[in-house]
C-alpha cells in the first residue's frame, strides 16, 4: 500500500492542448462538452496587450488541456461532436 501511495503521489500526468480560443463563449461551450462526457480538463490562459506599449486592448487566449490518454476521445468530442 505505501508503494501505491508514492507512485500515485509522484506520477506526473501528461496533458495536451485539445482546443485554443480567445472567445469566452466558445471556451465555455467546449469545457461543458468535455465535462459532460466525463473528460477532466485543465485551462491555461495567456493575456497579451493592454498597458503601456501593449496596444489598444488585450486579449486572453484560453488553452483547454486534457490528459494525453484521453486526447483522441476529447478531439472527437470537440471537433466532431461525438
Amino acid at each position: 500500500m505505501p508503494n501505491h501511495f508514492f507512485q500515485k503521489l509522484f506520477r506526473q500526468e501528461k496533458w495536451e492542448i485539445v482546443y485554443s480560443t480567445q472567445d469566452v463563449q466558445k471556451y465555455s461551450e467546449v469545457i461543458a462538452k468535455l465535462q459532460s462526457k466525463g473528460i477532466k480538463t485543465k485551462t491555461e490562459t495567456y493575456s497579451g496587450g493592454g498597458g503601456q506599449g501593449g496596444g489598444y486592448g488585450f486579449a486572453t487566449t484560453y488553452h483547454i488541456l486534457v490528459r494525453v490518454d484521453e486526447i483522441h476521445l476529447a478531439n472527437n468530442i470537440v471537433h466532431h461532436g461525438k
